[in-house]
């Protein structure tokens, strides 16, 4: 199967390479040097005017003449912040960052397991389908790499992204999400001297908010307000502030419900303070930031992956997350793409850590699932 030792020396070499988000190009050129090496053939997309990152998405391809069939593997190469100056520390069973940093296994473990798995078909000459890989930027910033891959550069209609925690999760429906904010343009006026003539923004953000429900509405659907920013001094009633939210279900027709009835609140607060001065105005504006994902347990990228778990004698679940990935992506561009776990945890702290067996795992999982 895979070669351990390999796969973890490479993973400890892309997690020292610095990449927070839109800072993804010394990955990029590691990545390259290594399939350099193996020959394989690579394409950069044109994606990063769109993305704003320093580098393109990076696709690379082995084929075999011998299967008709094209898989697509995914992970992107950005970390969240703090991730420059990761420190890898080999323990027992896990890998760990000196604390001072995350560790980066979110995503450069699946960056891992995809270099490893192309090394040993190279090496050991399996037998295998049609392989691409899909190498992403920005996806800790809105899914962006994704979102912008040009996907006329892949003929695959499957596809696994490597970006989760367990290899005993395996991930085929996610949400839909959606952004919204609310820009409360009250009236300014000089706090001390002449209060009355202003509306404070603030003031009716806080009646906004009381209305908006947060956290989990429904088993299947959340709402957060994540952002919220106004005035410019203290002496100065606040003529603007702004509120920046995200809600996620798998439901289109409850995100529906929810931002309507927040719509008929807005029009009614507005209507009130309109009353009292003609400037006072509200702009609510929403952007999709991806559609769900639902993919069908009798889908063939499903049955091999399980099949390929069984065979190791391992138990991977199928299951549905709350989350999204760059796989929402790839299906809303007819790819049939699910979510693998890799053995992280505590991602996107300082805390976060590698699980050895089952980093190990996942990349066996990967491989016996492409195999012919």
């Amino acid at each position: 199967m895979i070669n351990e030792k390999r796969l973890i020396k490479t993973f400890t070499d892309l997690v020292k390479i610095d990449s927070e988000s839109r800072n993804e190009k010394n990955v990029a050129s590691y990545i390259e040097k290594k399939i350099k090496k193996l020959k394989l053939k690579y394409k950069f997309d044109n994606s990063k005017k769109l993305t704003g990152s320093n580098v393109d998405n990076l696709i690379i391809y082995k084929k075999d003449n011998n299967s008709k069939k094209f898989f697509v593997l995914s992970s992107h190469m950005d970390t969240v912040v703090p991730g420059n100056g990761i420190k890898p520390l080999i323990k027992k069973n896990h890998i760990e960052s000196n604390g001072s940093t995350i560790l980066g296994a979110d995503d450069k473990s699946g960056l891992a397991i995809i270099l490893e798995v192309f090394e040993t078909l190279v090496e050991k000459k399996y037998p295998h389908v049609n392989l691409e890989a899909a190498i992403t930027t920005c996806e800790e910033i809105g899914l962006l790499g994704a979102k912008f891959l040009n996907y006329k550069l892949l003929k695959s209609k499957s596809g696994i992204v490597l970006d989760s925690t367990s290899p005993s999760r395996l991930v085929l429906k996610g949400p839909s999400s959606d952004y919204f904010s609310i820009d409360i343009l009250g009236v300014e006026s000089h706090s001390g001297i002449n209060p009355e003539k202003g509306i404070s923004s603030i003031k009716v953000a806080s009646e906004i908010i009381s209305k908006i429900k947060i956290g989990r509405i429904y088993k299947d659907t959340t709402l957060n307000i994540g952002k919220i920013k106004g005035g410019s001094a203290i002496n100065i009633v606040p003529g603007k502030t702004s509120i920046q939210c995200e809600i996620r279900s798998h439901r289109e027709s409850v995100i529906s419900k929810i931002l309507d009835q927040i719509k008929k609140n807005i029009k009614i607060i507005e209507k009130k303070y309109k009353k009292i001065n003609p400037k006072f105005s509200i702009i609510f504006k929403k952007d999709r930031i991806y559609d769900s994902i639902d993919i069908s347990p009798n889908n063939e990228i499903v049955k091999r992956i399980l099949k390929a778990s069984e065979e190791l004698n391992y138990k991977t679940n199928i299951v549905e997350t709350g989350g999204g990935a760059d796989a929402n992506f790839f299906v809303k561009n007819k790819i049939n793409t699910v979510n693998l776990g890799t053995g992280m945890r505590e991602f996107h702290t300082v805390d976060e850590k590698l699980i050895l067996d089952e980093f190990i795992t996942s990349a066996n999982i990967v491989l016996k699932t492409i195999l012919l």
